[in-house]
C-alpha cells in the first residue's frame, strides 16, 4: 500500500513589490506524510486542523524582505495553526492533544520541535484579541468619555479593538457600525481622510489604534487631542508596495507639540507579564457576559490559504481569517 501524501503550500519565488498574487504559490502532494520513526528527540507529528491567515505574513514571503523572518523557496510556509498530535518524540506532548505553534506548516501533517508547541489552555483566546487589549488598555488607556478611532475595524485585530473600547466607556468611530462602533470611516473610500475624520469625531482623537500607516496616519495626527496616544499595530496601505513610493509622514512634529504618545505592538515582549494576567482576567469575564465576540472569516482546504492571505489587502475579508484543513 503506498504511503499517504502530505499535501503542502510551498513558496516558488519571492513576490514582487506591488503584488498581490497567489501564483507565487501551489499546493504540493509529492511527499509522503512523515512517520513516527523519522521523528527526531522531542518532535511532534500534528494533524493540521486550522491556520492563521494573517496580513504581515505577506512580508515573509516578500522579494523586499531584508529581514531574517523570511520563508525559504521551495518549502512549505507557515503561521499560527491548531492541530492535534499523532506521534511524538516529547515526554510534553502525547498523542491526541490538542496543540498550537507559530511553526504549524501549511500543510495536512506538520512536524514542530516542543520548544515551539503549547497545549491549547480551556480559556483560549486568539492572539489578536490580546493585541488589541495591550492597544486599548496597556498603551492607549483608553477611559470612559474617550473617543477611541481604529482603522481597519473588521479586522482580526480591529474588530476586538471595538468591543473592548465599547466596553471601557469609550465612543469608538471603526469600519462598520454592526460590530458597535458611534460613527464609521472607511480610509479606502472617504476621500479628504481630514475631513472625514473631523466629521467623525469632531471633538478630537483620544485613542488613534492603526492598522493602516501612511497618509491615512498622517491624518489623524492632525485630529488627535492634547496627550492623546497612539498604538502602531499595522501597516495594510503600505504592506507589498515598493519603498520609494511609501507614503512618509509629514506631521511626525505634532507628537512634540500636542504630548502625544506613541507605542508599537509586540505583545510576545508581555508575554507572562502583569499585562498578560489582566487581559486574561478581564476578557473572560467580558466574553461570558457576552461583551466580546470574534467574528471568523473561515476558508476550507490548503488551496484557498493563499488567496485568503491576497484578499486581505483587497478588502474582501470580514473577520478574522482561518483555512480550516
Amino acid at each position: 500500500m503506498s504511503a499517504q501524501t502530505n499535501s503542502r503550500v510551498i513558496l516558488n519565488k519571492y513576490i514582487p513589490d506591488n503584488d498581490f498574487s497567489t501564483s507565487y504559490y501551489s499546493v504540493d502532494s509529492s511527499q509522503p506524510v512523515p512517520t513516527a520513526e523519522s521523528l527526531a528527540p522531542g518532535q511532534v507529528l500534528i494533524k493540521v486542523d486550522s491556520l492563521s491567515i494573517d496580513p504581515h505574513l505577506r512580508f515573509f514571503a516578500a522579494e523586499s524582505n531584508p529581514s531574517i523572518y523570511r520563508y525559504e523557496l521551495g518549502e512549505a510556509v507557515y503561521s499560527i495553526g491548531v492541530g492535534v498530535v499523532t506521534a511524538s518524540k516529547s515526554d510534553r506532548f502525547q498523542p491526541g492533544d490538542i496543540v498550537r505553534s507559530d511553526q504549524f506548516r501549511w500543510a495536512d501533517y506538520t512536524v514542530v520541535d516542543e520548544k515551539a508547541l503549547d497545549k491549547m489552555p480551556s480559556n483560549d483566546v486568539p492572539p489578536s484579541t490580546y493585541l488589541a487589549y495591550i492597544g486599548v488598555a496597556h498603551f492607549g488607556k483608553t477611559k470612559q468619555g474617550e473617543t477611541l478611532l481604529v482603522s481597519a475595524a473588521s479586522g482580526a485585530v480591529g474588530q476586538i479593538v471595538v468591543q473592548l473600547a465599547k466596553a471601557r466607556g469609550a465612543r469608538v468611530v471603526g469600519y462598520v457600525k454592526s460590530l458597535g462602533a458611534d460613527a464609521v470611516i472607511n480610509y479606502k473610500t472617504c476621500g479628504d481622510f481630514d475631513k472625514a475624520i473631523k466629521e467623525a469625531a469632531p471633538e478630537g482623537v483620544d485613542v488613534y489604534f492603526d492598522n493602516v500607516g501612511g497618509e491615512f496616519l498622517d491624518a489623524v495626527l492632525l485630529n488627535l487631542n492634547f496627550g492623546a496616544r497612539v498604538v502602531l499595530c499595522g501597516t495594510m496601505s503600505t504592506n507589498g508596495l515598493d519603498r520609494s513610493k511609501v507614503y512618509g509622514v509629514k506631521n511626525l512634529d505634532l507628537l512634540v507639540t500636542k504630548n502625544i504618545t506613541i507605542n508599537t505592538l509586540f505583545y510576545a515582549l508581555l508575554s507572562g507579564s502583569q499585562v498578560e494576567t489582566d487581559f486574561i482576567a478581564e476578557v473572560s469575564e467580558l466574553a461570558e457576559q457576552g461583551k466580546i465576540q470574534l467574528k471568523m472569516d473561515v476558508r476550507n482546504g490548503l488551496e484557498s490559504a493563499a488567496p485568503a492571505l491576497m484578499d486581505q489587502f483587497q478588502g474582501k475579508n470580514f473577520g478574522k481569517v482561518i483555512v480550516k484543513l
